[in-house]
């Protein structure tokens, strides 16, 4: 099978923007328990960002830079596509609305994913198939958040460590450079999705809260072989869906340019690509910095392409889990 081309990724990334609040903050000095002290250690994860913004303030800021560096105007911009990670500032409201209003993209319809970590990737491809479909959209505004400070308790959930920000991309089925849309791939759990959860929701009376409890971000398996089961399952996940994605390209692992996983913690990697070991060698991800949702991708992208770009044509893969509940991730063509 040929490696898609140039024709086959008809839609880019017109621009990326981050936003990264204040200096990064360094993990070692935020209090903890002495069990997350050695899982920090662990991790290779180093540097966190807290924001006392909301993620929407946050989604705004991002999301004004990357109008501005795709020398677009207000009126090009056809659908906003918000995908917050956790939950949103008030927990109702669509953010796509607040940054059509705030950026004045007043031709622009709004659409919120809420798929966690993996709803700005999701969010490419209806990108994708949006422009390709409807023409008149022209270009499309992607931006993810992610505001945990808020949910944890000293940034983290038990297992490794998160911070806040916020990331924006424009897409636009317009020719030139720059990172093409190639593919996008998801497999979903089929038990324990739920185990990563905020335990008040709808399933329960507003007078059974207990907000210092139940109103935080934790991972609740029901027994321990059920957590052991997860661990063996995320791995068949993120394997089969790299190998989906190779396949959806026609390529083959040495055939990659870079693999970018979320920042989980360098010490989950040979776990999690512990079949092809080649892909090991692919991965680029910067495992100093703390998870933060669906913002990682761009990251990644971001301080990859700034500080080694390659010189020719190459494919990259980000891919994300999303809660306890899947994996997905996108193929993309980088052409100088």
């Amino acid at each position: 099978m040929a490696a898609p081309s140039s024709d086959t990724c008809r839609t880019r990334l017109v621009s990326r923007a981050l936003y990264l609040p204040g200096e990064p903050v360094v993990l070692s000095d935020i209090g903890m328990s002495g069990e997350m002290r050695e899982k920090l250690k662990g991790t290779g994860q180093e540097f966190t960002f807290r924001s006392d913004e909301d993620s929407t303030a946050m989604s705004l800021a991002a999301a004004r830079a990357a109008l501005e560096r795709s020398g677009l105007e207000a009126r090009d911009i056809g659908l906003v596509i918000t995908a917050p990670t956790l939950t949103t500032s008030y927990g109702l409201e669509i953010p796509a609305i607040a940054i059509r209003t705030g950026l004045g993209l007043m031709r622009a319809e709004c659409l919120n994913v809420a798929q966690g970590c993996v709803g700005f990737l999701a969010s490419l491809r209806l990108a994708n198939q949006f422009l390709l479909t409807e023409k008149n959209i022209k270009n499309v505004l992607i931006v993810t958040a992610c505001k945990a400070s808020t949910m944890m308790d000293d940034m983290n959930h038990g297992s490794f460590f998160w911070g806040d920000a916020a990331a924006a991309t424009v897409v636009t089925s317009a020719p030139g450079t720059g990172l093409k849309f190639c593919a996008y791939k998801e497999i979903s759990s089929e038990q324990d999705w739920g185990a990563m959860r905020v335990k008040h929701g709808d399933h329960q009376s507003p007078d059974a809260c207990d907000p210092a409890k139940d109103l935080k971000v934790v991972v609740d398996f029901a027994e321990g072989r059920a957590q052991m089961d997860y661990i063996v399952g995320e791995q068949a996940r993120c394997e089969g869906l790299i190998a989906g994605l190779l396949d959806a390209g026609g390529l083959t692992a040495e055939g990659l340019g870079a693999l970018f996983l979320p920042s989980i913690g360098a010490n989950r990697i040979p776990h999690l690509l512990s079949t092809d070991k080649r892909l090991r060698a692919k991965v680029k991800t910067d495992f100093r910095y703390a998870h933060m949702g669906g913002v990682d991708a761009l990251f990644s992208l971001d301080l990859y392409l700034n500080s080694d770009p390659p010189a020719e044509p190459a494919f990259f893969i980000a891919a994300t889990p999303a809660y306890t509940a899947q994996w997905g991730g996108v193929l993309l063509r980088y052409e100088p």
